[in-house]
């Protein structure tokens, strides 16, 4: 059976959709906190980014102030109920790489644009391998242990609650060597097998396609819950950005359709893996 998802994530998701509520009811941060007492207007704020638990009692003022529905009410309050567990798990190496992953384990709809690097839950062991030890950020020991966790993150996709994947490659990334051709082969063969499942769409944007309006970055949408929260994840180097609302979520959402509609469809996709496998110069 497939763990749950940690409680960071429901916090996340219940601060985002509690947002949204206040939002509805037309209250603004200021207004949520006098009403309901409490001495200072940054706890509304923390609430909702994820960074503070909601004790039952705060939790229910909050809804009878946004005036619920009892169908929203009720879901809200199990969502609370999952928040307030306590997180256990792995220590990572910084907080937006534990808020990322604790995201990507609770999604029920991933949407990946990537332009010269393969998203993580896309690299076999080999490839994730030879990206992190050109990174020289890492020793030998915590690449193992961060290969480990990639692995372990990609069994969510054969499991009971298998989240829905799609991708948009950029031609670039075929040809890109990374980890020598052997590593390349097993790398598109392992891209060809996850185009096989049927909760998996990947997609190649090629050169042909010309300027649009990802070029030039790479992120991930993650679509978690029933309302749907939308969250648009960037990382850099050093760090990452989350954003949670518009306009922010509507931009991203936006580029990555476009890119979408513009990349080859999944049996050309397809097609263009399995040439650049077998085509030497781009594997040499």
């Amino acid at each position: 059976m497939a763990n749950p998802p940690p409680p960071l994530a429901r916090r996340i998701e219940l601060g985002a959709l509690l947002r949204t509520y206040r939002e509805r009811a037309g209250l603004e941060v200021g207004e949520v906190a006098e009403a309901l007492g409490w001495s200072y207007v940054q706890k509304v704020g923390l609430m909702e980014s994820g960074k503070r638990k909601l004790a039952p009692l705060e939790l229910n003022a909050l809804l009878d102030l946004y005036g619920l529905s009892a169908p929203e009410r009720e879901r809200v309050v199990a969502l609370g109920k999952e928040a307030r567990k306590r997180d256990v798990g792995p220590a990572f190496v910084a907080d937006w790489a534990q808020t990322y992953v604790a995201l990507e384990s609770a999604a029920s709809h991933l949407k990946f644009y990537a332009e010269e690097l393969l998203p993580g839950l896309l690299q076999t062991e080999d490839y994730a391998r030879a990206i992190l030890q050109e990174g020289g950020a890492l020793v030998p020991r915590e690449i193992d242990r961060a290969v480990a966790r990639r692995a372990e993150r990609q069994e969510r996709f054969a499991g009971s609650d298998a989240p829905r994947v799609t991708v948009v490659l950029s031609e670039s990334i075929l040809r890109r060597v990374a980890g020598g051709p052997a590593v390349r082969r097993g790398q598109i063969d392992y891209l060809c097998a996850l185009a096989a499942r049927s909760n998996f769409e990947i997609h190649i944007l090629p050169f042909a396609a010309g300027a649009h309006m990802a070029l030039g970055t790479s992120f991930t949408l993650l679509h978690l819950g029933d309302p749907v929260v939308t969250f648009a994840y960037v990382e850099a180097l050093t760090d990452s950005d989350f954003f949670d609302g518009p306009p922010h979520t509507e931009l991203y959402t936006l580029a990555f359709d476009r890119a979408h509609r513009a990349a080859l469809s999944e049996a050309e996709s397809l097609k263009l893996l399995e040439r650049a496998r077998s085509e030497s110069d781009f594997l040499e």
